[in-house]
């Protein structure tokens, strides 16, 4: 007899190309960062050299993978340095949050009581009031809107 259930090891396919791709593309600006490469790179490819642009964002030369490999790039280098941020900056930053965490929560429950106490507004009101409290440190909001535009349809970035 056969155990009743059976171990199987899951790979997402689809992940393993990009991250096979991603390597690539990381050997490759390597090699043309230190000048080992010898062959021109075609213009789909240049934004290795160049870096991406906000002009570049929309640009419908640069290859897709490319694109997400820049954007990645930037992200772990955002990471990196929040990572190696003085005491006072990464303070700066949890206090931000909290601040804007407490914030919304005192305003959602504000706009919860007085929902249950006079009944709901309408909705365009109801609509901006929630925005309101949703509303995030000015940056961050950039960058939250940047990270969901970029990785629509992949999310294990």
């Amino acid at each position: 007899m056969w155990p009743s259930c059976y171990m199987y090891i899951y790979v997402n396919t689809t992940e393993a190309e990009l991250q096979r791709n991603f390597t690539k593309l990381s050997e490759l600006q390597e090699k043309v960062r230190n000048g080992t490469e010898t062959e021109p790179l075609p213009p789909e490819l240049q934004p290795l050299i160049t870096g991406l642009d906000d002009q570049d964002s929309d640009n419908s030369v640069i290859d897709p993978v490319v694109r997400l490999f820049l954007k990645r790039q930037k992200r772990m280098q955002e990471v990196k340095k929040r990572r190696e941020a003085s005491m006072i900056e990464r303070f700066q930053r949890f206090a931000s949050k909290k601040y804007y965490s407490i914030r919304r929560g005192f305003l959602m429950t504000a706009i919860a009581l007085r929902n249950l106490a006079v009944g709901l507004p309408p909705i365009e009101q109801l609509t901006r009031e929630v925005a309101f409290a949703n509303m995030k440190e000015p940056e961050t909001e950039t960058n939250q809107e940047e990270r969901l535009k970029d990785e629509v349809g992949h999310g294990e970035l």
